[in-house]
This record gives structure tokens, sequence and C-alpha cells, in this order.
């Protein structure tokens, strides 16, 4: 929505003199003078389209903006999903206003006041919006980065490996003790008394 308060007193005006229902109206602005009746209504009938039967109820010329609106009468209530907010037409974008909905104009009306007393407009508003909201990118981009994928047959058991870790690796249920430092010396004592018994036995 790129119109204030102002705009809706313009809008609620018009339609109070041509007597039709401002919240089944809309009104154009920024039209310029040379837009000829037929030209207009060529331009304004397929983006209010959405909206139903409609016709222009009247016009007016803005001496203040140098430009003319002109007011659409609507044969349905408004449906606010599909109110197109600008018209392309001729020397540039038409807006387009229209009547708020009943609760928002207490907030509408706040908000401009506060706007107003910072020298700003709604204008200026959407324009912060739109650059807080989608920033433009200045620096380069990153590259995306690269998925690792792992080399053909990488996942696949090659023949006899299964076998040859089952051989390398020691049973688990291997009862053998591993050997301590000192094992071949004792063994060796036993072999030497093992003899010693063996002569005596052969002189007895």
């Amino acid at each position: 929505m790129l119109f204030g308060v102002k705009d809706i007193a313009l809008l609620e005006h018009g339609c109070k003199a041509l007597e039709v229902d401002s919240y089944k109206s809309l009104m154009i602005l920024d039209i310029p003078e040379d837009c000829d009746h037929e030209e207009f209504e060529d331009i304004i009938r397929a983006p209010l389209r959405p909206l139903g039967k409609f016709e222009v109820a009247g016009k007016a010329f803005l001496e203040e903006e140098r430009s003319k609106a002109a007011i659409i009468r609507l044969a349905e209530d408004l449906n606010y999903a599909v109110i197109p907010r600008e018209i392309k037409g001729k020397g540039g974008l038409w807006r387009v206003v229209y009547m708020p909905r009943k609760q928002d104009i207490e907030f509408l009306t706040k908000l401009n006041l506060f706007l107003q007393s910072e020298g700003r407009t709604v204008e200026d508003m959407a324009r912060v919006l739109r650059q807080e909201l989608c920033p433009a990118v200045t620096g380069p981009r990153e590259p995306p980065a690269r998925k690792c994928r792992a080399p053909p047959g990488a996942g696949e058991k090659q023949p006899g490996a299964g076998t040859a870790r089952a051989d390398a690796a020691p049973p688990l249920d291997s009862t053998e003790k591993p050997s301590k430092p000192g094992d071949d010396k004792r063994g060796k004592r036993k072999h030497k008394k093992n003899r010693r018994r063996h002569h005596a036995s052969d002189k007895l």
C-alpha cells in the first residue's frame, strides 16, 4: 500500500461528491493530462478484471500533482487479495488508492502522523523496507560447496579381501597367552634340571 491519509481523504471526498460507496470504489492517481478516456479504460481493463464489473464514476484534475485522478466504482465489495497496488499506464506507474479495512484505519492514521513528524512519507518507508528485506548483493558470491563422492567401486567388496582380513586377525577365543620377558631363561633352567635328574637315575 503506497498511499497515506491524504490520499484516503481525497478518495472519501471524491466518493461523497459522486455519491458512491467508498468501500466499493478505487481511486487511480498520476494519470497524465493527455491520456484520453478510451485509452484510460483500455489500460485499466486487464488489471482490474479480477475485481469483477466496474465503471469509471468520474475524473478530476489535481493542481498540485499536475495530473488526473479517477474514481472507479465496483459492483462488488473490495477483494483486498487481488487489488493492484499500481497500474502500468501512460507516462509511468499509476497509484491505486482504496479504503483500508476498518480495523486498519486507526493504525494507518497513527503511522502517517508519526511519518509526518519525522519528515517522511509512506513511499520513504516502503523504500527502506524493500532495502532491508531485499538487500542488494555487492560482494562476490562464494562458489557452491562441492559434494564429495566416493570413487566408483569403493563400497564394493573385492575378491579375497574379506578372507585376507579374517586370516590376519587373531581368533577371539584363542587361549594362547603372550610370552613375557624371562620366559626363555626359565625354560632353559627347567631343561637343565630335567637333564640332571635323568643322569642321576642312570647312575642308580
